[in-house]
Order: structure tokens, then sequence, then C-alpha cells
């Protein structure tokens, strides 16, 4: 068994340094997203979920549409544009 716990460990080791410098961390509570560049915070910025495809990506002022009955605002990402 302990055999098993030091194959995990250096298994564990090689994944972590071949992991991707830049990580982005996303708060569905207040929908905002912090890109990061080796753990220290590079940017932040307000996500939303697409009203077409329900992906969640970066918040642009172009996607905004107005639906025809009501004067509701829907919002589309760039793909569904």
């Amino acid at each position: 068994m302990r055999a098993v716990l030091v194959c995990i460990n250096q298994r564990w080791i090689v994944e972590a340094a071949s992991m991707s410098r830049y990580s982005e961390i996303i708060n569905l509570n207040a929908m905002t997203a912090k890109l990061l560049d080796d753990g220290e915070v590079i940017a932040e910025y307000k996500v939303e979920t697409c009203d077409k495809c329900a992906r969640i990506t970066q918040l642009d002022k172009f996607g905004y549409q107005k639906s025809d009955p009501a004067n509701n605002l829907i919002w589309f990402c760039k793909e569904c544009r």
C-alpha cells in the first residue's frame, strides 16, 4: 500500500509541473472573474451567461439585445451574435 501512495505523489508532481501558467477563477455568485498569472491577479472582469447557449463568458456591452414585446434585455456572447 505504501508503494501506491508514493506513485500517486510522484504523478502529482509531474502533472503539477506541466500546468498552465495562466488560470481563471470565476465567482458565479458575484458574476466576476479573475485572471491569474502564476497566482498573481492580472485582470478582473465581469462575466455573464449567454441567453442563447448558456456559456459563461466575459461581458461586453455589444451583446445586449432588446426583445420585442416587453423591452426586456437579453445578452448574447460573441459566438452567438
